[in-house]
């Protein structure tokens, strides 16, 4: 089969494309073509589709050239003309048996779907985020959980301005709402799939296309964790990691927080973000010695780095859909200690697998870290219960079976 998969990078650009990649490998080895579209940057994997691609997006032309440049970009962001003409000169060279979508809002959008539907093309799309039912994609406004556009109620995202806290940048994503939700090219998929029960269940609770909605827990190809079991430890310090975007919404400053009273303990953390200088400051303010900026890491470095580590936080204040962070630190046999919050539950087992504790809640998620890291017995038996959890709701032949049901031919 000629499998064509949609995703708005062909690079390693987050979650979304670990599992991108892991879904073309698998389709692969089971026997399939894969097909990609995607939007075309000096980032991407090379590939033989590329000038099907449609014309790099950049959002900065919005704010730093013209308004006629800026109005351009976002029109494009919300219907893309450009899509549409270059799929269909796609299918017209090349015959496609399925589609599996992936992230294509503010760049593909989901006009392509369009297309697809008039060549009888079935579509099965994996949801990474809830950008369909709100217009910031994490049900996060000004960094705390907001869910205020239930019913198709877009207009708060302006009036709250919720995207990146600016009017301009919120109206932009509340019409793009308005202008799917009119359109309803959403009604010409097949499928849906959700990536976690919570995600599932929300999408459920908005009423978005309940008939239509799965839940399958994403494959995973655990090679690069097994090579990363090899390799000796560099160190005999003993510490615990963060793996993640520096951002509010990622819970650092929580963590932050809490590392202020546990002061014996060493954290590594591993990213960068917007707000990782600000971070730093903090750090020096609060005479934090036991903390260790890394920087952003490739992922064997950052696999390395997990895998010498006690277990690792996951102090998220937003919905996560999964987090292949803690799927990965799990493989690896950590535990992890994570917020009660979206899908972090499903993967992190109450005294389990890890433990758990209110988002935000600095005291809590302290007590937590030194009951975890004086007791080496309760990390090893943790970590192999971990292993066990995640190896088996998360792997490449349950995924692949899952699909299956929705595209019989596969």
């Amino acid at each position: 089969m000629n499998i064509l998969v949609v995703n708005w990078s062909w690079y390693p650009s987050g979650g979304d494309w670990t599992y991108v990649e892991n879904a073309i490998k698998l389709y692969e080895e089971k026997g399939h073509h894969v097909v990609p579209f995607s939007m075309k940057d000096e980032r991407n994997f090379p590939s033989a589709y590329s000038d099907y691609f449609i014309e790099n997006i950049d959002y900065k032309k919005v704010n730093k050239r013209s308004l006629t440049a800026g109005i351009k970009v976002v029109m494009k962001s919300i219907y893309s003309f450009e899509a549409q003409r270059n799929l269909e000169r796609l299918l017209d060279d090349v015959k496609i048996d399925f589609a599996h979508i992936n992230v294509i809002h503010h760049y593909i959008t989901p006009t392509i779907l369009k297309i697809l539907k008039k060549k009888n093309i079935p579509i099965i799309w994996t949801f990474h985020e809830y950008t369909p039912i709100c217009p910031d994609s994490i049900f996060v406004s000004h960094g705390q959980v907001c869910e205020r556009c239930y019913g198709g109620a877009f207009y708060n995202c302006i009036t709250h301005s919720c995207k990146k806290g600016s009017y301009l940048a919120s109206t932009v994503a509340a019409l793009e709402n308005y202008v799917h939700q009119y359109l309803n090219y959403y009604a010409y998929v097949d499928y849906y799939v959700c990536a976690s029960v919570f995600q599932y269940e929300k999408y459920k609770q908005f009423n978005f296309f309940r008939e239509k909605l799965v839940q399958i827990y994403h494959g995973y190809n655990y090679d690069e964790i097994d090579k990363a079991k090899l390799i000796a430890k560099q160190t005999d310090e003993k510490y615990i990691v963060f793996v993640g975007r520096l951002e509010k919404i990622k819970g650092i400053y929580t963590l932050l927080k809490a590392m202020q009273i546990c002061t014996g303990i060493s954290l590594k953390i591993v990213g960068d973000g917007t707000q990782e200088e600000e971070l730093k400051v903090t750090k020096q303010t609060h005479q934090l010695n036991n903390i260790t900026f890394l920087g952003k890491k490739n992922k064997q470095e950052t696999l390395n780095i997990i895998n010498g580590a006690e277990f690792l936080i996951c102090p998220s204040e937003c919905y996560e859909v999964l987090g292949f962070t803690v799927v990965e630190a799990m493989a690896l046999s950590k535990p992890v200690i994570g917020a009660a919050i979206g899908a972090i539950p499903e993967m992190v087992i109450d005294n389990h697998t890890g433990l758990l504790f209110e988002p935000g809640n600095a005291g809590q998620l302290a007590d937590k870290i030194k009951l975890l890291f004086e007791d080496r017995d309760m990390i090893n038996q943790m970590g192999k219960n971990a292993h066990e959890h995640i190896t088996r709701i998360i792997n490449n032949e349950t995924h692949f079976e899952n699909l299956k049901k929705l595209i019989p031919s596969l």
